[in-house]
């Protein structure tokens, strides 16, 4: 794991955190472009939610043909 990876996910969590609400893969890219960063691999957004679910920062919502993610006290 690169010093750049965490520092991603950080951007993400503080977002999650900040703005809570539904969190996909789509969200995801559109926070990055906000926070200037370049992450173009669908992938890599779906791993990083992966990673703060795993971490307890997020709650998995998987309902057939949809998944998503809420913050943990936000949990529906």
């Amino acid at each position: 794991m690169s010093i750049t990876d965490v520092s991603r996910r950080l951007v993400l969590a503080d977002a999650v955190q900040t703005e809570g609400g539904v969190w996909t893969a789509k969200r995801v890219a559109r926070t990055y472009r906000a926070a200037g960063l370049d992450v173009p691999l669908r992938k890599t957004w779906r791993d990083d939610l992966k990673r703060l679910s795993r971490e307890g920062v997020l709650t998995l919502h998987d309902a057939p043909g949809r998944r998503f993610y809420t913050r943990k006290d936000d949990a529906r």
